[in-house]
């Protein structure tokens, strides 16, 4: 016999899961009818217009223009709303800290950043990225927006679950309990997440969605790491630290890496190894790439020989995961696409045949992908479950 109290926590569960339902097909449509949503929802129109109600009392969605549909009376379009509230993004790098305001739609209205030292204290960069936060929500309160939560992407390892930044190499941070800390100072729900995980994710939500279902988003600067998205949701692993690709062993006898084991595909592809192979320490990106850009063939031959360890690497991803999009951003994006037709010749001549049939391989277009998914991090928290929100404001 089933208790008042199951079917009631199985009503909730239900009302959830079509908030929910409703939310994600409005971000990914952009506007839609009730009888639409409940068509392709497969709900009731009844059920469908109550939780619709209910968004729109919350202020998640808005009603726009009229659409007539045949002879009958026009209906209203429903869409997501803009001014729902505003989400935090954050990102702490090796050498700067950045930190955007995005609305509900995913929209960037307010930006700031900072450049740091990994030679600084830790309390300071952190103290610089907490100022910067409260920058943003304190420009929030004055357009008279709510906020919804701060996402925060960091190059490490991360225990996205209980929020902590557990390890951080570039930085030599471990155990920073950044979720827990920044919740009791801004009184917002937080979320953490490695950075690689937060560019994919930005990557997949909003650019994408449609044909990017089983992602790697390689994230290529001092280190190297994989963010995955496998049939449209982020891959943790079991102790949530997946995705470290840079420590994929590719040379049984290649150099040492910061890990302190041998052989590490970040040994081969990235900053450190740009700056090992091109004998310029410390490294001028912006220099190597004008120098690709005027066919320096010295530095080509360089970005050739990095290309090639790139695209074995990627191979062995495309065949473990059968991926249908790599996309190749981080510190070292402006260098990438003077690597990109070696790689992908790469891709094709080692990964199996049938896995790279429908693999693409892209340079990513924008340079804030982390911090853009770290307030992604946010919106699809409340896309995942909006009831809480909804109770308070309804």
């Amino acid at each position: 016999m089933q208790r008042v109290s199951d079917k009631k926590a199985d009503q909730v569960t239900v009302r959830r899961l079509n908030m929910s339902a409703i939310l994600k097909l409005l971000r990914e449509r952009g506007t839609l009818a009730r009888a639409d949503l409940a068509k392709e929802l497969g709900m009731t129109r009844n059920t469908a217009s109550n939780i619709v109600t209910d968004l729109l009392q919350a202020g998640l969605v808005v009603e726009t223009e009229f659409r007539r549909a045949g002879a009958g009376r026009p209906g209203l379009l429903l869409e997501i709303a803009p001014n729902g509230g505003f989400a935090i993004g954050a990102e702490i790098d090796i050498s700067r800290v950045i930190v955007i305001a995005v609305d509900f739609r995913g929209k960037t209205l307010w930006e700031a950043s900072a450049e740091i030292s990994a030679k600084q204290p830790r309390a300071t960069i952190i103290g610089t990225a907490e100022q910067l936060v409260a920058d943003g929500l304190a420009w929030g309160a004055a357009e008279g927006l709510k906020p919804l939560g701060i996402g925060l992407g960091l190059a490490g390892l991360v225990d996205s679950e209980n929020g902590i930044l557990t390890y951080a190499p570039t930085l030599d941070w471990t155990d920073v309990p950044f979720q827990k800390t920044w919740e009791e100072k801004f009184a917002v729900p937080v979320h953490i997440d490695n950075e690689a995980n937060t560019a994919a994710l930005g990557y997949h939500t909003y650019a994408d969605r449609s044909t990017a279902r089983n992602l790697a988003y390689l994230s290529i600067g001092v280190g190297m790491a994989a963010g995955l998205m496998l049939e449209g949701h982020l891959f943790h692993g079991s102790g949530g630290f997946a995705g470290q690709a840079g420590h994929m062993k590719i040379r049984i006898d290649g150099e040492k890496c910061a890990c302190g084991d041998h052989g590490c595909w970040v040994t081969e592809v990235g900053v450190p190894a740009l700056a090992r192979k091109t004998k310029k320490s410390p490294i001028d990106l912006a220099a190597i790439t004008k120098g690709l850009r005027e066919n320096d063939a010295e530095l080509q031959t360089v970005a050739d020989e990095m290309a090639e360890m790139l695209g074995l690497g990627i191979a062995n991803l495309v065949n473990l995961f059968n991926l249908d999009t790599v996309i190749l951003g981080g510190a070292m994006r402006s260098v990438l696409p003077f690597m990109l037709e070696k790689t992908r010749a790469v891709v094709d001549q080692r990964a199996l045949k049938q896995p790279r049939a429908n693999v693409r391989v892209k340079v990513s277009g924008r340079d804030d992908d982390s911090v853009f998914g770290a307030a992604c991090l946010v919106l699809d928290s409340i896309m995942n479950d909006p009831v809480p929100l909804v109770r308070s404001q309804i």
